[in-house]
């Protein structure tokens, strides 16, 4: 059972995974223009807030920044094996 993900790490390319890194670099650069927005959008004297939107779009930009350095990692790893 453990050795399928073994075996689908290695099928993925370098180039595959630089490829997945940029689409989320894209998502990461669109969730950040979101959480600004919201911020300016809020009129705390009007009695508009947007809490649960901005705090979702923050949880969303530390998850993408997790994959990004995961696979940035898993690029490093694929290296060093190569070159080891």
């Amino acid at each position: 059972m453990n050795q399928q993900p073994e075996e689908e790490s290695k099928s993925i390319s370098i180039p595959e995974i630089e490829v997945e890194i940029e689409n989320f670099k894209k998502e990461l650069t669109l969730c950040k223009e979101r959480v600004k927005t919201l911020m300016e959008s809020e009129d705390p004297s009007e009695g508009i807030f947007f809490a649960k939107e901005i705090f979702e779009s923050k949880q969303g930009k530390l998850r993408l920044e997790a994959e990004i350095d995961i696979r940035q990692r898993k690029i490093n790893r694929m290296r060093l094996g190569m070159e080891g």
